[in-house]
């Protein structure tokens, strides 16, 4: 398990997303970030009129590769206050210039350089789709991830004000533990509570048990 994953690992709210294959897109998109770049400097290195002409495309998309994989990878690392129309489309960006930017790599053979930042590329892009399926889809993602409440966000106030989360259950505290958190959700939906996409597992029990917001 990479450093990255043990972090994402750590967070302290349910993120709904496995943490080994974030922690791998995040790992894969820095690393892919490297690679273009030295991968541009090698192309500023050559000394052939011919072979740097052929090379300006591969540069530019290179460096912007670079680029939007290091925004990526910053974005996908942020769990708490996740924002779904920003993700996807940031990662729709990257997997489009990781398409562009190996296609015109691929173009020029017999260069090392470029066939390692192609192979790179087309690594990063496969991994960037595995984890938009695993997201359930490029429009919504809406389980993906949660992040802790607080009073200024919609799941605050809904625990702060609720006459709905008051409401009382009778399945037992003990049984509300053994549930799982998704289980929770479900039944705190079905109560009527607000927010509980950002509730962590305590904050649910005590909703629907009615110990918050009464």
């Amino acid at each position: 398990m990479s450093l990255v994953e043990k972090l994402l690992d750590a967070y302290p709210a349910e993120t709904g997303m496995p943490p080994k294959l974030l922690g791998e897109a995040v790992d894969k998109l820095y690393e892919c970030a490297g690679v273009c770049l030295t991968c541009a400097d090698a192309a500023a290195a050559e000394q052939d009129p011919e072979k740097i002409v052929m090379s300006i495309k591969c540069v530019r998309l290179d460096n912007d590769c670079a680029d939007l994989c290091t925004v990526a990878a910053r974005i996908l690392a942020r769990q708490t206050g996740y924002d779904a129309p920003t993700t996807m489309a940031i990662i729709d960006a990257t997997r489009t210039v990781l398409r562009a930017s190996a296609d015109a790599a691929e173009e020029i053979k017999g260069i090392p350089y470029f066939e390692l930042s192609a192979r790179a590329c087309r690594e990063t892009e496969r991994l960037l789709g595995r984890l938009v399926e695993q997201m359930g889809s490029s429009e919504a993602g809406r389980e993906y991830p949660t992040s802790p409440p607080s009073a200024t966000t919609p799941a605050g106030a809904s625990m702060s004000g609720g006459a709905q989360a008051s409401q009382q259950t009778d399945v037992s505290e003990e049984r509300l533990r053994e549930m799982n958190v998704e289980e929770l959700r479900d039944m705190a939906r079905e109560k009527g509570v607000g927010g509980v996409h950002d509730m962590r597992k305590e904050e649910l029990i005590d909703a629907i048990s009615g110990k918050r917001g009464s």
